[in-house]
């Protein structure tokens, strides 16, 4: 990897010095240091780390309607090596693609490669920007465009084990349709398909939409997705029957302090009988969990996070901009279960808790931007029994330095 780097920055040196109007060199460095008391253990001190990120990228424009991009990536936490002279080596690829544009001189464009994906509010298909490494997926895009519809076809390979007759091999299917039909209002609706070789071991489609609206002072979203299809689960195959469902609503005011108040509610299913045929946990896809349910992080694998039994979380948030380069926003959740859960006790609870985020962003220069955040964890009656009964806390601040 020493060499793929080496090679790659002779590369853009010398490029750059002959032919600058054909490339686009960017970089980013992120450094975030967290105080992580989530543990809902009072007794435990909490653990400080400081994860790194690194990113260099280098586009290439050599002719009209032709480009690609090459992005390596180094994602550490400080200190994790065996010594200060050790070297974890842990340089990846994190994009690499090209794109044509306008293919054949029909409105197709192409993209293959590794590449980023972001569709709709990120809740089922996003980068994952938060995490320390991201994520990316390693196949093509078909897009159809013209002045109302915009359509891409997603195909990628998930999981390739190179076992005979593909076994246990997954990819994924996508068709996205963008439709500018209303002003003001942007409709996505979309089908995901994930198949796992033999088939009956995952057969997923999740059907969905996703509705964006910009009335002025008032924004508005709505996301819908339903699974459909077979797994195989608890050693035998099951119908899948599940759901997820989220409005959100913000109101911008006017004012010295610019404030806005919003609210939103995010309903996953669960399942009230694991034994039976029926699988009706909404499971998780490729979103951004970090940016929905909290940034404490409890909800981000879906069923696992909830035990099976779904979630309904309630959202209440403000925010208000004291100067032109400082944001400051605050979100409470009210996490309850989908589903009744029996407690040790006998009684039924479907309580996991309430969470309080406070994040504040501040735009140093054109480059370098600055967010702070702490967050508190009041455990419910379920999380009490799960993970503990003292509250939880977790602190971060962060630098991106973008070039």
């Amino acid at each position: 990897m020493k060499k793929v780097l080496l090679l790659f920055w002779m590369f853009a040196t010398i490029s750059g010095l002959t032919a600058q109007e054909y490339l686009k060199f960017s970089a980013q460095i992120r450094p975030r240091f967290e105080i992580d008391n989530k543990d809902f253990k009072s007794s435990t001190r909490a653990n400080t780390l400081t994860a790194f990120r690194t990113r260099l990228g280098l586009a290439f424009l050599p002719v009209k309607n032709i480009s690609g991009f090459i992005q390596i990536q180094d994602s550490r936490t400080f200190g994790e090596e065996t010594s200060t002279t050790a070297n974890m080596k842990n340089l990846d690829l994190h994009q690499a693609f090209f794109k044509i544009e306008n293919l054949f001189d029909l409105p197709f464009d192409v993209k293959l490669g590794r590449f980023e994906a972001i569709y709709g509010s990120e809740r089922f298909i996003g980068s994952v920007n938060w995490h320390n490494v991201g994520r990316s997926f390693d196949g093509g895009i078909l897009t159809y465009k013209n002045e109302i519809v915009n359509v891409d076809l997603f195909v990628a390979r998930e999981f390739e084990k190179f076992l005979t007759g593909d076994s246990t091999d997954q990819n994924i299917y996508g068709l996205f349709v963008d439709l500018n039909l209303v002003k003001s209002y942007n409709l996505q609706p979309f089908i995901i398909m994930q198949r796992m070789q033999p088939i009956n071991a995952l057969n997923r489609a999740t059907l969905g939409i996703n509705i964006k609206s910009n009335l002025n002072k008032l924004n508005h979203e709505v996301d819908f997705g339903y699974q459909t299809g077979t797994i195989f689960s608890g050693g035998r195959e099951q119908n899948i029957s599940a759901y997820t469902f989220s409005f959100n609503a913000e109101y911008n005011f006017d004012g010295e302090l610019k404030p806005t108040l919003g609210a939103q509610i995010d309903a996953v299913s669960g399942d009230s009988n694991p034994i039976d045929n029926n699988y009706n946990a909404y499971t998780s896809l490729y979103g951004t969990g970090h940016k929905f349910f909290g940034y404490m992080d409890y909800f981000i694998n879906f069923p696992s996070d909830t035990y099976g039994l779904g979630l309904i979380d309630l959202i209440g948030k403000f925010g208000i901009s004291p100067s032109a380069d400082l944001k400051l926003n605050l979100y409470f959740h009210l996490f309850n279960s989908m589903k009744n859960y029996t407690l040790l006790s006998g009684t039924e609870s479907n309580s996991f808790g309430t969470e309080l985020d406070l994040v504040a962003l501040y735009k140093y220069n054109t480059n370098v931007t600055f967010e702070a955040g702490g967050s508190f964890f009041s455990a419910g009656d379920i999380f009490k029994e799960k993970r503990g009964k003292d509250a939880a806390t977790w602190f971060y601040l962060m630098a991106v330095v973008n070039f």
